[in-house]
């Protein structure tokens, strides 16, 4: 690995423990109780094979996909968003695409700044259009976007995106764009 991946990475894993919310380490605390828990229960049933196994299948689920599921949980509670696509603006004549919406704050926190992971997918037709989120991974452009203004419960701000050195034949309107909102309160 370079030395610039090396520092986006660390950057990325700074950012994401510098958001952590006391709530989720509360239920870090809860699943580290309960994971202790189903490890003294295997140990205490470990004659009997089924039931160990089970709860060591249990064991290693909770391992490895209950602690993302809190994080997005709590933060969709806290932190909830929704958003809006009001205009979009795709330019020939500079390669450029505006979009410009509004975000909307529903979570019981206060939000201090939003980072707005934009992904722009090719249109697709027919029975493909249920299949087009999986263009997230290759998109047609991406990009993250911060908006630093702070929103209290029920408030909405408007955002303005502008993709520079975009080019492509066929019109795109709301249902190409995808918004991943991820925000927080720097203030905790």
């Amino acid at each position: 690995m370079d030395n610039e991946k090396v520092a986006k990475l660390k950057e990325g894993l700074i950012n994401f423990f510098d958001t952590l919310h006391p709530y989720d380490f509360y239920g870090l605390y809860w699943l580290g109780a309960v994971l202790i828990f189903l490890l003294i229960l295997i140990v205490i049933l470990r004659d009997k094979v089924g039931v160990s196994a089970s709860l060591m299948l249990v064991f290693m689920m909770l391992i490895f996909f209950a602690p993302p599921f809190l994080y997005i949980k709590i933060h969709k509670y806290l932190y909830g968003t929704e958003y809006q696509i009001e205009y979009i603006k795709q330019m020939k004549f500079a390669n450029v695409l505006v979009i410009k919406g509004k975000l909307i704050s529903n979570g019981e926190a206060n939000i201090t700044n939003c980072k707005l992971h934009t992904f722009v997918m090719p249109p697709q037709d027919g029975f493909m259009k249920d299949f087009q989120i999986l263009y997230a991974i290759k998109p047609l452009k991406k990009d993250t976007f911060d908006i630093d203004k702070p929103l209290e419960n029920g408030e909405t701000t408007e955002f303005k995106l502008k993709f520079t050195q975009f080019t492509y034949s066929k019109d795109i309107n709301n249902s190409d764009i995808y918004i991943y909102r991820e925000c927080f309160n720097n203030k905790l």
